[in-house]
């Protein structure tokens, strides 16, 4: 798979026995909240109705009509409040156990979870843990993007935007079907519920594969999922792990010192950070080529 050492899929007790020195992991505290916020109201919602003798018929046949309906929203709202409330309690639940966690970082290398904190009550032996070796691991950066929060592109954009965070892990190997065939697997078993009897799909980790750049993409913070410690604080970890001087160096080296292969590297990320434009323009200048014959070199990387 790689130039240096092998990527292995290994169960999570075994991953668990390397201390780490970071842990990445779901944030339950916002589930928490919500789902106390919830069940509050749906005991709140009614208390309050009966405090305001809102429940009274008053003797007539209009107030029959309306406590009826009053009843039929105060049962409606206790309801879905109560099952809403549940499913984040749940959620909370799951993300303050131990299995709860996604990335583990060591000295060694990369411990990647393949298997999503909700799934707990799954085969713990299962092999849903990929180590990545150090040496494998070329780059890691951390990219934060605003992204709408609405579909409608007719809607101004003003109090709409999201910032969004995820990390990128750009490995000298460009064959992840291996771990992206686990990644698979996982999100094919069946996992049971609090409702017995009733199973559903396991949902596997929040990661995508880039396979035209061999790396691997972690949701840090996205609408769907909130990783603890914050960006920077694993920035600043990930950086003493895995970023040596001498990539930096080759990374602050002029261009036209490097090698045919840096300098397809530099422009591929120069590509991947959307500045298409100013690689054609450097392909040009490197190259010495038109500017057509520039952006289709460009393409092909």
């Amino acid at each position: 798979m790689g130039r240096y050492g092998k990527i292995e899929l290994i169960p999570e007790e075994e991953a668990l026995k390397n201390p780490a020195l970071l842990t990445a992991k779901m944030s339950w505290k916002g589930h928490l909240i919500v789902a106390l916020f919830l069940l509050g109201w749906s005991v709140a919602f009614p208390a309050f109705l009966a405090m305001n003798d809102l429940f009274s018929t008053g003797g007539s046949l209009f107030g029959m009509v309306f406590v009826s309906f009053i009843w039929f929203i105060c049962s409606a709202t206790v309801l879905i409040c109560t099952l809403v409330g549940l499913v984040f309690l749940s959620s909370a639940l799951a993300a303050m156990k131990k299995s709860n966690w996604t990335l583990r970082a060591v000295p060694e290398g990369l411990y990647l979870k393949l298997r999503h904190y909700s799934d707990y009550r799954l085969n713990a032996a299962d092999p849903i843990v990929a180590f990545i070796p150090a040496r494998e691991i070329r780059r890691m950066r951390f990219i934060g993007q605003k992204t709408r929060m609405i579909g409608d592109r007719d809607i101004p954009e003003d109090k709409h935007l999201q910032n969004e965070q995820w990390l990128n892990v750009a490995l000298y190997g460009n064959d992840l079907a291996p771990i992206e065939t686990a990644l698979n697997e996982e999100r094919r078993r069946k996992t049971s519920t609090w409702i017995k009897g009733v199973t559903s799909r396991a949902k596997g980790a929040d990661i995508k594969f880039l396979p035209d750049s061999g790396g691997i993409r972690i949701d840090w913070t996205t609408r769907k999922t909130r990783l603890t410690p914050s960006m920077t604080a694993a920035e600043a970890i990930l950086d003493g792990l895995y970023r040596t001087q001498t990539d930096e160096a080759e990374e602050e080296a002029p261009l036209l010192t490097l090698s045919k292969e840096a300098q397809d590297d530099r422009l591929r990320e120069m590509v991947r950070r959307g500045d298409a434009i100013g690689a054609t323009a450097l392909a040009r200048e490197i190259h010495g080529l038109s500017l057509t014959d520039a952006h289709q070199y460009v393409k092909s990387l």
